[in-house]
């Protein structure tokens, strides 16, 4: 069973005017994150991401899976339609679905190296 949400990504079509939004509301701290994308960060790292998102305008919260194909399949099965397959990105693998009410959610794994650096640094 996945926890809470893990990330949540701003898909926004003004990605820079999103980002001072947020920093000038929010007092959010901007990092440099991957080409097309800009990272917030706070004390403990980046928590959320703004850059265009194909398919989706808004705040994407993504959960974390053990398996993205099969979450993928079982979530169309129970009503979900899927906004974007499964991508690669730095960090893990993803899909975005939407769920019978509308909303997108991204179902993600965190790479391997991503899980064992995590592991290493916490002891």
């Amino acid at each position: 069973m996945s926890q809470a949400f893990v990330w949540f990504h701003n898909g926004s079509t003004k990605p820079s005017d999103s980002v001072e939004f947020y920093r000038s509301l929010l007092g959010w701290k901007r990092t440099d994150g991957p080409p097309g994308m800009t990272m917030f960060a706070g004390d403990q790292g980046p928590f959320a991401a703004v850059g265009a998102e194909e398919g989706v305008v808004g705040w994407i919260p993504f959960a974390q899976v053990d398996d993205v194909d099969a979450a993928t399949r079982k979530a169309t099965t129970i009503g979900a339609t899927v906004i974007k397959e499964k991508a690669r990105g730095p960090a893990g693998e993803f899909s975005i679905i939407r769920d019978p009410g509308g909303a997108a959610i991204a179902l993600w794994r965190k790479a391997l190296w991503c899980a064992k650096a995590r592991a290493i640094a916490h002891g």
